[in-house]
């Protein structure tokens, strides 16, 4: 009898081999989900920053394209027939955004006289205007585009003798002198991919300055952008101040649906320039992490803003 107690109490004074084990698998699977689920959190939290980060990336572009965009005026969008790799242009996949920058002077030229093809233009004032700068000449409610190459300033006057000229060789005008014409200095700004310069394998989003050679303030706006769209907001009925917008990915679409009397390029004769009724211009942009996430690949985000166009 005793020895039969002193073997019960003996099993219950331990634990067997068998619970030991038992004990041991158990503390193992404990520990390897607490791993995996502090290897999951971080992982979590690792995809949580880097996309943080192409957020931000996308948002200080898209807000410099906005901050262009609200400053348009005039012809607020450039077109051009022939949009080559670098052009000024306006399409689905690049803008080219019109703004001034305050300066204007008075065009000195007699109200009612015709020009083609003219390559000067007489002012009141050229004092302000420099060789190389973009202008847009408002000539009663027509816009035109030029490209400043020489600046004569002589005695600021508008009739002095001899008399004050802006030169613009390469974007001649043509048409009729109004009694109130006036040009003002602008900025062509266009906006589109180019290949990221420290990885060809990559594309940054590109903000190229000027019609020609590159203006100042051109050069990379944000790294790791791997697409840009546009659409062009324009009116169901251009009279109506509030009437509902329509969006088309390019100008071309937009004067063709509101009629033969557009056009998608400044001075075709005959036509109006469908980038005056643009009320608003939509842009999204597609960026990718610079960072890889843990599974090998990048994080890919697209963001849009649409931004109404100042009247």
């Amino acid at each position: 009898m005793r020895s039969a107690l002193s073997s019960t109490n003996k099993r219950r004074a331990g634990f067997t081999l068998v619970e030991i084990l038992v004990a041991l698998a158990i503390v193992g699977i404990l520990m390897a989900l607490a791993t995996q689920a502090i290897s999951s959190s971080l992982q979590h939290k690792r995809r949580e920053d880097t996309r943080l980060s192409t957020q931000q990336n996308l948002r200080a572009a898209l807000t410099l394209i906005a901050q262009d965009l609200r400053s348009a005026a005039g012809l607020h969008v450039w077109n051009q027939s022939s949009c080559g790799a670098s052009a000024a242009c306006s399409n689905h996949t690049r803008v080219s955004i019109v703004t001034l920058d305050g300066t204007s002077t008075r065009v000195a030229e007699p109200p009612g006289n015709s020009f083609t093809n003219s390559a000067e233009t007489r002012v009141c004032d050229a004092s302000e205007f420099q060789d190389g700068d973009t202008a847009i000449l408002l000539n009663g409610s027509e816009y035109q585009l030029m490209q400043i190459t020489h600046v004569h300033h002589r005695t600021p006057g508008c009739n002095s003798s001899p008399p004050e000229k802006l030169q613009h060789n390469t974007t001649r005008i043509s048409g009729l002198w109004s009694p109130a014409a006036y040009i003002f200095k602008a900025q062509i700004a266009t906006y589109l991919l180019q290949t990221d310069p420290l990885d060809p394998s990559q594309t940054v989003l590109f903000r190229r300055t000027g019609l020609g050679t590159p203006g100042a303030q051109t050069g990379v706006v944000a790294f790791g952008i791997s697409r840009i769209q546009v659409w062009y907001g324009v009116p169901l009925n251009p009279s109506d101040p509030s009437s509902q917008l329509v969006f088309y990915e390019t100008l071309d679409a937009a004067a063709s649906a509101l009629g033969g009397t557009y056009s998608a390029y400044p001075n075709v004769p005959g036509s109006r320039y469908v980038g005056n009724e643009i009320r608003a211009i939509r842009v999204a942009l597609t960026g990718q992490s610079a960072e890889l996430l843990p599974n090998g690949a990048r994080d890919t985000l697209t963001l849009s803003q649409t931004v109404d166009l100042r009247r």
